[in-house]
């Protein structure tokens, strides 16, 4: 006689998805939206891009002029008594035609000293101020795109968290039933017994068989509140808080939006610092090589000063106006070899960005080729569930009429529980397949 009721497991997987669980679910998208407000993984790198803009900044600066204060004071210690005091002051020391020199007494200071304040202008660096601004713009973009990265890192975590926790939920009510399953043979046989109408090593090997029943559930559901205490710690709760309703893992999500290669180099964080490293590059290579140009500053500056040695003469203000020029000429062939250096680095740049689009194709690829194959393992093993549960359905009856043996009970039994483990397997490789291919996507 063949069953007719619906299968058990299934129904549970299927609970929350039809509304007969009132919990409110936590959707994958909302844990997503926790553990990326919780991150701090996150949080250092939206730190590194706030320095990056502070170092953008200041690379600016460059372009504009400067003020400085310069203060320098001397003290002769070694004639500390004798140069001080009174004594002759010059008051002109005459001509080439006329040498002698007239004295009037003055006062000797053993100090000098100068105060000055200077703006000062970079007229032409050899192209290193555009150079470390170039530099400095790449490095915020870095930054960004590395925050970017993070970012999908963190949800694919996420992801892989959610789906654990709900295959695990879903394995501990399979350990449920099929312990239920057990119990409800148990109970037929030991019944039977006890009239008198069975053997007892039937009822040994059921009983033996619930107990084994009870040891996968103990399993099944020291793995569910490991589950539950990372996917809670990876939010920010605290580990023991109460497990929420999940998506169960059987349940159809949303499909996956398909992409070519050129569509995903667009998306992809990893690609597109490629081509900010060799902007960088060359930026660098700028930087290295304005020391060998001609450099260009002006200057204005006015202050207090001494003269050496200060023999009592008025301290006045002088004002200076100032022009400074560099021109390198000779290095001993060094500017040829720096900048052979830095187009090896830009080289090497260029040959990164090939490398990642290579990897990024074959990880298209391999992420795509997961999906379509963990999708025929879902249907497979749905299949296989399906025919686990009617064999054992009907095997079950078989007993209990009195037309089979308890071998082949024990037997059905094992081929469903591990049916149902394989089906709950299908079902989480295929969630990690579609997490890993949003992860190739940056989605």
């Amino acid at each position: 006689m063949k069953t007719k009721k619906p299968i058990i497991i299934l129904s549970m997987l299927f609970a929350a998805a039809l509304g007969i669980n009132a919990q409110q679910e936590l959707t994958r998208q909302q844990y997503r939206d926790l553990v990326i407000d919780y991150s701090q993984v996150l949080r250092q790198a939206k730190e590194k891009t706030i320095g990056a803009k502070a170092g953008k900044k200041v690379a600016f600066k460059g372009y504009l002029p400067k003020l400085d204060l310069q203060g320098q004071g001397n003290i002769n210690l070694k004639y500390l008594d004798n140069w001080s005091g009174n004594g002759p002051g010059i008051y002109n020391i005459g001509t080439a035609e006329n040498p002698s020199m007239t004295y009037l007494p003055g006062t000797y200071h053993n100090y000098t000293f100068t105060a000055n304040a200077v703006v000062s202008q970079s007229l032409y660096a050899g192209g290193a101020i555009s150079a470390n601004n170039r530099i400095a713009k790449a490095d915020l973009k870095l930054s960004e795109l590395s925050e970017e990265m993070t970012l999908d890192q963190i949800n694919y975590q996420a992801d892989a968290i959610y789906w654990n926790a709900s295959a695990a939920k879903g394995k501990l009510n399979a350990a449920v039933e099929y312990r239920e399953i057990i119990k409800k043979q148990h109970d037929v046989i030991e019944e039977r017994f006890n009239d008198g109408m069975i053997s007892r090593t039937d009822l040994l090997m059921i009983s033996t068989r619930l107990q084994e029943s009870e040891l996968q559930y103990i399993q099944a559901d020291q793995n569910y509140q490991i589950a539950f205490q990372q996917l809670n710690i990876l939010c920010g709760k605290d580990p023991y808080t109460p497990a929420e309703s999940l998506c169960p893992i059987g349940a159809v999500c949303e499909g996956i939006h398909r992409m070519d290669l050129e569509e995903v180099l667009d998306r992809r964080a990893d690609y597109k610092i490629s081509d900010v490293n060799i902007a960088k590059a060359r930026a660098s290579k700028s930087a290295a090589m304005s020391k060998y140009n001609p450099q260009m500053s002006a200057f204005v500056a006015g202050g207090y000063g001494t003269a050496t040695p200060h023999m009592g003469a008025k301290i006045t203000f002088i004002p200076v106006v100032g022009l400074n020029v560099s021109v390198p000429v000779f290095r001993w062939g060094e500017r040829i070899q720096v900048s052979r250096q830095q187009r090896s680095y830009e080289a090497i740049q260029d040959l990164q960005k090939s490398y990642n689009r290579d990897n990024i194709s074959q990880e298209l690829a391999e992420a795509l080729t997961k999906v379509q194959e963990s999708e025929k393992m879902v249907e497979a093993a749905k299949k296989t569930m399906e025919f686990a549960q009617e064999n054992l359905d009907l095997i079950t009856f078989s007993y209990n009429e009195g037309k089979g043996s308890i071998v082949e009970v024990l037997s059905a039994q094992v081929t469903w529980t591990q049916a149902n483990t394989n089906m709950i397997n299908a079902y989480q490789a295929n969630k990690m397949a579609v997490a890993q291919y949003r992860k190739t996507i940056s989605e």
